[in-house]
């Protein structure tokens, strides 16, 4: 037999090797390799689709300006689902998330009221001021409706009538309620008062006295072909953050946009009644 030992395999050759007798060092675990975020494919094509024309009453322009609701939705989802993860390390670690059985209620702000139920989106404005403000306009309930997640309640529902033509008009509600309606208000503030890259044109913002502990009316217009306008309220009361959009058809509506602010603040002060 050669006294030259052999090359252990695992170490190279350029590496040197233990003398006679000795035994090889263990070979540390090596983790099985990520492939990076980067090189995974990307699905072709891009967010959104082709966009409408201004057919069937306003309705297919609706997206223009109402781009503003969806936008804060997007941030209200992600806000929240952070902030459920969050909660779930903290069960997986065995730290108390807040309440026995690991569920959690929406936290009490320092200041203001602490709100802790929500009807379902439906419910959160009277159908007598439906009638009033929306007549015949239909509810179809927001995604979160039956989703509460441990910290935050989400309702995002939306009447608006079931045909087309006529005297058209919508109403949004984006409401959440939690620990996060301060930063929450301020970007429905923010988002409310943009113009979406140029697509509405802010014609008027103010405060909104005895509304919440802060509100504010922002006034818009579709500068694609000024066939919609709208009227929105966000407000904060506690740890509750709510935006209520009124959007109304300038050529087949005859609502003025005095009658559209008092529908949105009426809507609002539905929305705030129902919470306890």
């Amino acid at each position: 037999m050669s006294e030259n030992p052999q090359v252990d395999p695992r170490q190279g050759f350029g590496v040197s090797h233990q003398g006679p007798g000795q035994a090889p060092p263990p070979v540390p675990p090596q983790a099985p390799g990520v492939p990076s975020a980067w090189s995974q494919p990307v699905p072709p094509g891009g967010p959104g689709g082709p966009g409408g024309s201004g057919a069937r009453g306003g309705r297919s322009r609706i997206w223009l300006i109402g781009g503003a609701a969806a936008l804060v939705a997007a941030l209200i989802v992600g806000v929240a689902v952070a902030t459920s993860g969050d909660d779930d390390k903290r069960t997986a670690s065995g730290e108390p998330s807040g309440t026995p059985g690991g569920a959690t209620k929406p936290k009490a702000p320092s200041w203001g009221k602490s709100f802790t139920k929500v009807p379902k989106g439906c419910e959160l404005i009277k159908a007598s001021t439906i009638e009033k403000i929306a007549p015949g306009g239909e509810c179809t309930p927001g995604l979160m409706d039956d989703h509460d997640l441990p910290t935050m309640i989400t309702r995002m529902p939306k009447w608006e009538p079931p045909g087309y033509g006529g005297d058209y008009q919508s109403l949004d509600v984006t409401l959440t309620v939690g620990p996060s309606a301060k930063g929450q208000y301020d970007t429905k503030k923010r988002t409310a008062l943009s113009d979406l890259n140029g697509m509405r044109k802010v014609e008027e913002s103010r405060p909104v006295r005895g509304l919440g502990e802060e509100a504010l009316f922002v006034s818009t217009i579709d500068t694609q072909d000024g066939s919609l306008a709208q009227a929105e309220v966000v407000v904060r009361e506690g740890n509750a953050s709510l935006s209520v959009d009124y959007t109304y058809s300038l050529n087949t509506s005859d609502t003025t946009r005095k009658q559209a602010e008092d529908a949105a603040i009426t809507a609002a002060r539905d929305v705030l009644g129902s919470l306890s």
